[in-house]
């Protein structure tokens, strides 16, 4: 045993223990077990799932602090259930086991312990010290009994939905209904309770450093999601398109069934995107931290969910007030100045959206952008006019008039000439600016903030020819006011002595994002008419939801119920036994006979269209040519199977090939059916945004039994495109 250091003011025992950390070895041990029985049996190539398992078990045992980064970044886009067809298990359990395995492992290696002595100034103390390490050691005893009883409760929970199933029975495919769905849920909570060790230790060890390596995952996770979003959108609807009946589900496979996972996702984790954008210290990063705010942004409003549109703003709201009061703490006279600026720029985002909103009708999304970038030139040029002389003043204006002239021509002599004309002004200007911002002395910079003021005059002139060339002469009277609001604008806000608005490009950065995103609302909610919609129907949708809740509560029937649940996981089915008979959803098992298992497929009975059949998918290449498809059925009664192949991510779809067919029952036997697809042939779309497709099959008749066995799904080549089309391998793909 060494003797003692010190280090930071503190009396330091160093003390090196030989011996294995038993306490942690054993979690290692189990979750790197656990980790290597589920890689094992992985639906997709199993022996890659176990050697990844195993090297990143490794990696995360040599760089334990990593996976406060690769988690976090990693969770929203390794979701894999339309692929493996795996629900009660999925990536997400490996990737947390591997971080269990490599982490507790490394911590039950022989290290240096280091252990604070008594009397140090930070081992021991009297007075206010001694009371607040009893007071903290008070609460987290207090914490750890609330998290323990939180965890019995739900252990409690399982135990019960196990007995209202039937009974615990394990089975790597179960659905929504079997006993499996109750260990589905209660999965996160021990995760949390697993990791929570681990995130200890990397505070203890490097307490800012980790919070920092957790930002930055959070935020990389933000960005996945979102980029998930925006090549959803690419795909199967288009950038712009909000009137389309299409929800953004990005990768969270969990949404098939509807739900908001995504639209939770994102409401815990924008705030943390913006406190990067507000701490970040570098321009590249905080460049980044912008990208992926809007990025995100642009995701939450592609949702149409009315959860998301309140959530964020309040989420968005308190992280600033918080980080706006930590700073306060830090220097006490900026509380005002801080509170100014923000004020400043919400005033200007209102502003924006309401010229926006002004313009949209009439010059659509290109006029909209021309204004952007007009801003965009407006917010620094304001800076560099306040320094100007009144020669600068009438150069610039004189040189901006012959600019509009020459731009205003070859507006209408190019090809798409207004938007090339505008995009080349707002580059001409911000150039100048750049310019101005580093004097050295030379002509340019000297004269900088007049080019700027000219080429200012020329961006103006390309929101009359962009409004003009999308919706006539009726758009650009009333293009008109916001061009000369805008010039006002730039005069009045120059005449302080340093401008109207900070000058730090931080700032105005944040602010044209923030009329970018201002911008964005507008488009959404009056470029098409599906969220005005969903807004109008809010009050029947509660209604309905209300009903749905006390259908739910009705359903509980004993005391012990009204206290306890029928056990977590377990309301699907009982919705399912107790919903009214024309409110039950459809059901599929997997069964066996002489050790060969089919498919049994139940209709719902609530089933309104074609859209809400219940449907057995999976991913697969789209055919070539003419598509058939076969496969043996068994059913006592007349039924209607539906067949599809479609471009399709989770929900919606954006083209079929589809095939009914009708069955003639042989009570007792079964027999082999061939049909071909009726559609033209699939397109996967832009290589940039590729389609995904999927092969579905679902019965029509509500609440009629159908046995199906030996599907083949095949294009002109006569390859068979399913994987375990005979569920030999239970429901894997």
């Amino acid at each position: 045993m060494a003797g003692p250091i010190q280090a930071a003011g503190a009396v330091y025992l160093r003390t090196d223990s030989p011996r294995i950390g038993w306490r942690f070895a054993l979690p290692a041990v189990v979750s790197a077990c656990a980790g290597l029985f589920l890689a094992s049996h992985y639906p997709l190539m199993a022996w890659a799932a176990s050697a990844l398992f195993f090297a990143a078990s490794i990696l995360f045992g040599m760089y334990p602090a990593a996976w406060l980064v690769t988690l976090p970044a990693l969770l929203p886009v390794i979701g894999l259930a339309p692929w493996t067809g795996w629900i009660t298990f999925e990536e997400l359990d490996l990737l947390v086991l591997a971080v269990a395995a490599g982490g507790y492992a490394r911590l039950a290696l022989p290290a240096q312990r280091r252990v604070v002595l008594p009397g140090s100034p930070s081992g021991s103390g009297s007075g206010s010290g001694s009371a607040s390490r009893v007071n903290a050691s008070g609460t987290n005893a207090l914490v750890w009994l609330m998290v323990a009883l939180f965890a019995a409760s739900v252990l409690l929970a399982m135990a019960r939905g196990f007995t209202d199933a039937g009974g615990f029975s394990f089975g790597w495919y179960q659905g929504y209904r079997e006993p499996m769905n109750s260990l589905r849920l209660a999965k996160p909570l021990f995760a949390a309770l697993l990791l929570f060790p681990l995130w200890t230790a990397a505070r203890r060890q490097a307490p800012q450093q980790a919070s920092q390596r957790l930002l930055l995952g959070l935020s990389l996770s933000l960005l996945g999601a979102s980029l998930a979003a925006l090549w959803e959108r690419l795909a199967f609807t288009d950038l712009l398109n909000f009137s389309t009946d299409y929800r953004t589900t990005a990768l969270f496979w969990e949404m098939h069934v509807g739900g908001a996972a995504f639209d939770g996702f994102l409401a815990l984790t924008v705030p943390f995107a913006l406190y990067e954008l507000l701490t970040a210290r570098s321009r590249g990063r905080w460049l980044v931290a912008a990208g992926i705010t809007l990025l995100a942004g642009y995701a939450c409003l592609t949702t149409f969910s009315r959860g998301v549109y309140l959530a964020v703003p309040v989420g968005v709201a308190l992280t600033y007030s918080i980080y706006t009061v930590q700073m306060a703490s830090v220097a006490p006279g900026s509380l005002r100045s801080r509170l100014r600026d923000a004020g400043l720029c919400l005033a200007l985002a209102i502003a924006f959206a309401v010229a926006a909103a002004w313009m949209f009708r009439s010059s659509g999304y290109r006029g909209m952008l021309a204004l952007l970038g007009a801003v965009t030139v407006l917010l620094p040029l304001v800076t560099a006019l306040a320094r100007s002389t009144r020669a600068d003043w009438l150069s610039g204006l004189s040189f901006g008039v012959v600019l509009s002239i020459f731009a205003t021509a070859c507006g209408w002599l190019l090809p798409k000439g207004p938007y090339v004309v505008s995009a080349i002004g707002v580059g001409f200007s911000l150039a100048w600016l750049l310019v101005h911002r580093s004097p050295s002395g030379r002509f340019g910079s000297r004269h900088a903030a007049a080019l700027a003021l000219a080429g200012f005059v020329w961006v103006l002139t390309g929101i009359g020819l962009v409004a003009t060339q999308w919706g006539g002469q009726e758009a650009l009277w009333r293009a008109l006011p916001v061009i000369a609001i805008l010039f006002v604008a730039a005069v009045l806000a120059s005449r302080p002595a340093g401008g109207a608005w900070p000058s730090g490009l931080r700032w105005q950065g944040t602010a044209v994002a923030a009329m970018a995103f201002a911008g964005s609302v507008v488009a959404a909610l009056d470029g098409g008419a599906y969220m005005t919609d969903r807004f109008s129907t809010s009050s029947g949708d509660l209604d309905g939801r209300k009903q749905h809740w006390q259908q739910g509560v009705a359903m509980l029937k004993t005391p012990e119920e009204l206290l306890l649940g029928k056990g977590l996981g377990r309301f699907f089915d009982n919705n399912s036994l107790n919903a009214p008979s024309g409110q039950r959803p459809g059901d599929y098992r997997l069964h066996a006979e002489d050790g060969n298992p089919y498919l049994t497929l139940v209709a719902g009975t609530h089933v309104m269209g074609w859209g809400e059949l219940l449907r057995i998918s999976q991913r697969v290449q789209p055919p070539a040519g003419p598509a058939f498809v076969r496969f043996d059925i068994r059913t006592s009664q007349p039924v209607t199977l539906h067949f599809e192949v479609c471009m399709k991510h989770l929900l919606y779809d954006s083209g079929c090939i589809a095939k009914r067919i009708n069955v003639t029952p042989r009570p007792g036997a079964w027999q082999t059916v061939q049909a071909e697809f009726a559609g033209n042939q699939l397109a996967r779309g832009a290589w940039y945004a590729p389609k995904l497709a999927a092969f579905s099959v679902a019965a029509e008749n509500s609440g009629w039994r159908t046995e199906i066995d030996n599907l083949v799904l095949a294009g002109t080549d006569g390859r068979n495109l399913l994987v375990n089309g005979d569920f030999s391998d239970g429901m894997a793909r």
